[in-house]
Parts: structure tokens; C-alpha cells; sequence
């Protein structure tokens, strides 16, 4: 011990000496160090960090597919089947996220929700922080209402009020009793905040539906069974299903996916490629330290000379000067500590909500541990040779005045050119991949979405479910009249779902005068509730035809515009314009117009085809407003806000 102290002040006497060579040093090495730190802080946060469920190696999201879709969403009536049907999963649950008002306030308020099936939170291995969470059998239709809320919601809106179980809510027109509250760390679905729970009470008729698609799965294998022999044997549910229902089910199958994978699948090979770049990133800083200390070990000659002419080893010089050079990699970690932690919190800021797993930059015991093993580990890389090198000296001419070391100073020299031509060839990779990666995020920047954004203000609403949809709609209708009014808006109109939102509504399309096609293969597009307004809110262009007609108020009356990709892939040889289609429950419409295409899903793949039903013809609850201004749009928020309350 008495040896490693005197290293230690020795190495920091020594340092302390060169402070212009310290401080640069410090410096390159944090920045190496700050940057992986940062990088693996985001890794440990989505990627190794534990889902906050009991056992989640077992958890698998469950899916439909088909010739049109690979990963689907789940009919009410299949769900039901496969999960009375399977012997592989101990637990299945069904859910579907929505909004929800809370009312009755003096504020009300628009909360996300998930409707679950009464199991769920048993499937999760997750208890409530205060009171219970689902009974079974309260996912009946017949059954109580009641809610589990989350403990933002108990602390934002009832005060962290501990005597909040029994209490009742009026939730979009309904009152539900508060049986429970979640963990803090508690969230379901994981990728995104939801603020309560409710059970999925599903009437008969609509638990029945085969042919609707909009449930969520997710089971838990039982232990001993492979996630191939679940799917197996889901195989072979579908298969059944098929053959007894051949109109809805033909075509179809299931895929479990692991639920870490589904989480954060998209952004894992990202995750790792920033990692590799901060590491070579880092290998360069090592290498102008290594380098430095080269060069600073020319002026160490004599001083190693005299050492070993008194005596010391020269295990125990080589030890000396790795000790320095751990020291200044511990120094350089400190500063790239400092830089991780405001790194990491830029990261996830620019991120947004592309990272799941409501990440965040907390430091764990995982990212101080890599932080030391990086600067330990970097001490030794970049000191490892200039030690070896330093304390090969010749005894003689070093200890003359005025001595060299020709040889030695040659295979310095030799190994400080290789390390530049290492440092240009790490440093020509990462201008490559920087390159390559600009020029993608270039020509994504530069994608044509088909709309306008600039000066577009998107306004979220839900009426409850108290008010039929009819009311609904007379109250959308209201609200464009009025916020078309308010100066600085040009075009004001509602969507049932939003571009690029990440949400899907979607199915197939019967074109009426055609033969049906084979069950699996007929049209398929996305479906959008619009109105009128909507097009030249966003700066859709009307291709053929004309928009959407808003003045009769026969459902049957309205048609319908579908987008280019649409008319170009069922209508290649004629015009799309008076060719009727028959779209879900509408009955048969005509379609009166052609409009340009939108990225709806992504920005890297192709438009699909689309169907834009009238918001009267297909009237719902829960619309987007879509306010194209010529002023700013936070400017007219306020006005936008004082009419929806009107």
C-alpha cells in the first residue's frame, strides 16, 4: 500500500508540473470517455434495464397476420378463441388504448386510458401501491365500473390523497370507482405514460365480431414452454379458425413476438452503431494521449536513466507510469461524467418518443461501473506502450550531458507514426459513416410528405361517450365555424387519425362490379374520417374529381376520395372517379375525388392506399382538428381553446 501511495503522489506531482499537457490530455479523454458514458447510459436505460413486470422473459405481445399485414391487431372473437383453446400460456390478456374526459371537475381534463381484460395486472406480476388492482369477472359488460389510476394522475389531480380508494370519477359521461393506484415505476403499454386503467367490458355483440380488428394481445408462456411451441400451437387455433370461417379468417394467422424485442427492436442496431462510433470516438483520444506522453517521454530520458542507475526496477517504473496514466484517464472520466449526464439528457430530449420505455438518464450502479472500466481500461491502452517504450533506455548515453537514445528514439518515432496513420484511418471511418448519415437524414428531411406543416396547428378532442356520435359531429361542425372565423386561420377541418402518428385504422375494400377476389387477397387500404376542410388545411391537392361534399345529410349520399396510390393500384386502366366502393358498414358510395398521396405511417416507406369517408358519413367521438394558419399558430391557440369550450 505504502508503494501504490507513493505512485499515486508521484503521478500527481508529475502532472500537476505540465498542466497545459494535463488539461489536454483530461480533456481529449473526457470527451471519449463523456461520449460512450452517455451512449450507454440510453443502452442501460432501454436495453438492459429490467420491464418493471414479474418475470418478463416470459411475456410475449401476440399478433394476427396476413397477406397484408405482417404484424395486426386482434379480433375480439379470435382473442377469445386462442385464449380459451391454448395449453402454452398461463395468462392472455386484451386491451386497447384510448382517451378518456375526466369531468366533473372544475378543470376537466383528457386522459389517456387502457381498457384491459381483469387479468392484466396478474399477467404483469404487478401489485398496486395503494389498493387493489382488477377482480376477475369486472371485465363483464354487466359488471361495476371501476378504475386503477397511475401515481402521477393520484398525485397531480387528488394530491397524493391516500383515503382516494372508493372515491368516485366521472369519466367521458360515467362514474367509476378508484380501486386501486400504481406504482410509481409501473407502465403499461411500456413504451408510453398512460394515466388509468379500465376493464374491457365488451358487449356480447361486440365480442362476437370476427371481422374487426382492434384489440392489443399479450400472454405469458408458462414456465418450460418455448415461445416456437406457443406459436405452433397458435398456428394451429388459426388454422381451425380459418376453416370455420372462411370469409373473415382466410389467410390469417398469429406471431408472438418477445415483449423486450417488440419494445425497443427498432432502435437496438441504432443503439449499437452510436455505441461502436463513441468507441472508436474514444480509441482516437487514446491514440493523441499515447502520442502525447511519446513525446513527453523524450524529456523523461534522464530522469529514467538516474532512476535506474539508483536501483528501480523496471517493473517498477513500468508500474509508475501506468499509475500516471490511469490517474489521467480517472481525471478525464470525471470530466466526461459531467458531459455523459448532460449528453445522455440531450439524447433522449431529441429523441422524443422514438426511445421507448419512458427512458430516462439516470445513472445507475451499471453506467458508473462502465464509466470506470472505460477510463481504467483507456489508462492502460494509451499508457501501456509509452511506459514500455519510456523505460527502455540506454544507461550511458542518457546519463552524458547532452545524451540521445538513437535507437529507442527511432522505434518511438516509428510507433508515434503509426498511431497518426491509426487516428486518420479511425478518424476517415467516422467521417464515412458521418457522411452516409447526414446524407440519409438529408434525403429523410428532404422527403416529400405530400402536405404542408408549417403554420399547422393539430388539436386532439374527444367527446364523450355520453353524447351519441351524432352530437359529436354537430359539435366538430360547431367548432370548425368557429375557429374559421377567428383571424389568421385560412383553413380549419378534423381527421379520425393523423399522419405519421404511429396509429393504423385499416382493412379491406369490396370494389362493387368486380368479381370478389380469394379470401387474403382482396383491397386493402387505410381508412381517415375527414372533412372537407382537412385537404386544404394541410395543402393535399385535389388530383381528379372533386373534395368531399358537406350539404346533404343522407349518409348514403356522400361519397368518398381515395388517394393516388389507391386509384393507380386498383384503378390502373380507368379513372377512379365514379367507380363505387363498398368501405366497412358505409354500403356502396362512389368515390368523387383523387387526392395527392401522404406519408401516412413513416417517412421511409411509400404512401399507402388510402380512403377519406366524410366525418358525416363515419361519425365518431374522438376527432384531430387541423388549423392551417398564416400567422403563427401559437398565437391562436388560445382563441382555438375558447371555442372548443363555447
Amino acid at each position: 500500500m505504502t508503494s501504490i501511495t507513493q505512485d499515486l503522489r508521484f503521478a500527481l506531482r508529475s502532472l500537476l508540473k505540465r498542466p497545459t499537457f494535463t488539461l489536454i490530455a483530461i480533456l481529449s479523454l473526457g470527451l471519449g470517455i463523456g461520449a460512450n458514458t452517455a451512449i450507454f447510459s440510453v443502452i442501460n436505460s432501454v436495453l438492459l434495464r429490467p420491464l418493471p413486470y414479474t418475470n418478463p422473459d416470459e411475456i410475449v405481445d401476440l399478433y394476427e397476420t396476413s397477406p397484408n399485414v405482417s404484424l395486426g391487431s386482434v379480433s375480439p372473437a379470435n382473442f377469445r378463441d386462442w385464449r380459451d383453446q391454448n395449453s402454452v400460456f398461463s395468462n392472455m390478456s386484451a386491451y386497447v388504448s384510448t382517451d378518456v374526459n375526466l369531468q366533473g371537475v372544475s378543470n376537466p381534463e383528457r386522459l389517456m386510458a387502457v381498457y384491459a381484460s381483469d387479468n392484466i395486472f396478474n399477467l404483469l406480476g404487478t401489485r398496486a401501491m395503494l389498493g387493489r388492482g382488477f377482480m376477475p369477472g369486472e371485465d363483464r359488460d354487466d359488471a361495476p365500473h371501476v378504475a386503477v389510476i397511475s401515481a402521477s394522475l393520484w398525485q397531480r389531480r387528488f394530491g397524493a390523497d391516500p383515503t382516494v380508494i372508493g372515491k368516485t370519477v366521472t369519466l367521458s359521461g360515467d362514474p367509476y370507482t378508484i380501486v386501486g393506484v400504481m406504482p410509481t415505476s409501473f407502465r403499461f403499454p411500456a413504451n408510453v405514460d398512460r394515466d388509468l386503467w379500465l376493464p374491457l367490458q365488451l358487449p356480447p355483440d361486440q365480442a362476437a365480431v370476427r371481422g374487426s380488428h382492434f384489440l392489443a394481445a399479450i400472454g405469458r408462456l408458462k414456465p418450460g414452454i418455448s415461445r416456437a411451441t406457443a406459436d405452433a400451437q397458435l398456428h394451429q387455433i388459426a388454422s381451425r379458425l380459418a376453416g370455420r370461417y372462411p370469409e373473415q379468417q382466410k389467410g390469417r394467422s398469429t406471431l408472438s413476438v418477445p415483449l423486450r424485442q417488440d419494445l425497443t427492436g427498432s432502435v437496438r442496431p441504432a443503439l449499437l452503431a452510436l455505441l461502436g462510433a463513441a468507441g472508436l470516438v474514444l480509441l482516437i483520444a487514446c491514440a493523441n494521449v499515447a502520442n502525447l506522453l511519446l513525446a513527453r517521454a523524450t524529456d523523461r530520458r534522464k530522469e529514467v536513466a538516474i532512476r535506474i542507475a539508483l536501483g528501480a526496477g523496471r517493473a517498477r517504473l513500468i508500474r509508475q507510469f501506468l499509475t500516471e496514466s490511469i490517474v489521467l484517464s480517472l481525471l478525464g472520466g470525471v470530466v466526461g461524467l459531467l458531459l455523459a449526464y448532460m449528453g445522455a439528457g440531450a439524447m433522449l430530449a431529441l429523441a422524443g418518443s422514438s426511445v421507448p420505455l419512458g427512458a430516462d438518464s439516470g445513472f445507475d450502479f451499471r453506467v458508473f461501473l462502465f464509466l470506470l472500466v472505460a477510463a481504467v481500461g483507456a489508462g492502460v491502452v494509451f499508457g501501456i506502450v509509452p511506459a514500455l517504450q519510456s523505460t527502455r533506455v540506454d544507461l550511458q548515453s542518457n546519463l552524458k550531458d547532452g545524451g540521445g537514445n538513437g535507437s529507442a528514439g527511432r522505434s518511438t518515432q516509428h510507433f508515434r507514426s503509426g498511431l497518426v496513420i491509426g487516428e486518420t484511418a479511425l478518424a476517415l471511418v467516422l467521417l464515412v459513416g458521418a457522411g452516409l448519415l447526414m446524407s440519409a437524414f438529408i434525403k429523410l428531411r428532404n422527403t416529400d410528405t405530400g402536405m404542408i406543416t408549417h403554420n399547422v396547428l393539430t388539436l386532439h378532442t374527444s367527446v364523450p361517450r355520453q353524447y351519441d356520435a351524432v352530437v359529436a359531429t354537430h359539435f366538430y361542425q360547431a367548432v370548425m365555424n368557429r375557429v374559421q372565423t377567428i383571424p389568421g386561420v385560412r383553413a380549419v377541418g378534423v381527421i379520425s387519425l393523423l399522419p405519421l402518428q404511429d396509429s393504423y385504422s385499416n382493412g379491406n375494400v369490396k370494389i362493387v362490379g368486380r368479381p370478389p377476389d380469394k379470401p387474403g387477397n382482396e383491397p386493402f387500404a387505410e381508412y381517415r374520417a375527414v372533412s372537407a376542410g382537412y385537404f386544404p388545411a394541410l395543402g393535399i391537392p385535389i388530383v381528379s374529381g372533386q373534395n368531399l361534399s358537406e350539404q346533404s345529410g343522407v349518409a348514403s349520399e356522400h361519397g368518398v376520395l381515395v388517394n393516388h396510390a389507391f386509384a393507380t393500384r386498383y384503378f390502373p386502366n380507368v379513372a377512379a372517379v365514379g367507380q363505387r366502393l363498398q368501405v366497412s358498414d358505409t354500403g356502396s358510395v362512389p368515390i368523387v375525388g383523387v387526392v395527392g398521396d401522404v406519408r401516412e405511417s413513416s417517412l421511409d416507406r411509400l404512401p399507402s392506399p388510402t380512403v377519406y369517408l366524410s366525418f358525416l358519413q363515419q361519425q365518431r367521438n374522438d376527432m384531430v382538428f387541423v388549423i392551417g394558419t398564416t400567422v403563427p399558430p401559437t398565437g391562436i391557440t388560445g382563441a382555438v381553446r375558447a371555442a372548443v369550450h363555447a
